[in-house]
């Protein structure tokens, strides 16, 4: 996704992603960060709140889908196997 901010290493044990809201935030979260180990991703807003919709609705919300896309999964499936992150 375009404002991922990555990092470097593919250690899953080491590898954290940072979700903050905001570009701001994001700015700061970049400047502090570890760019071997950490990854930043602004988000915009505030998330859908996934506990009052349908799982269809969370499924269309182009910042779920950015997510996945950043963490490396399918949200329609249980494969781990391209998981990015270890936390």
């Amino acid at each position: 996704p375009g404002k991922l901010a990555d990092c470097t290493a593919q250690d899953l044990n080491r590898t954290e992603l940072f979700l903050v809201e905001g570009d701001s935030a994001g700015g700061s979260a970049k400047q502090a960060r570890d760019r071997e180990y950490q990854a930043i991703m602004p988000l915009k807003g505030k998330i859908l709140n996934t506990w009052e919709v349908s799982s269809d609705e969370v499924l269309a919300s182009q910042e779920v889908h950015d997510i996945s896309v950043a963490i490396g999964i399918d949200p329609d499936s249980d494969d781990l196997s391209q998981l990015r992150y270890g936390k």
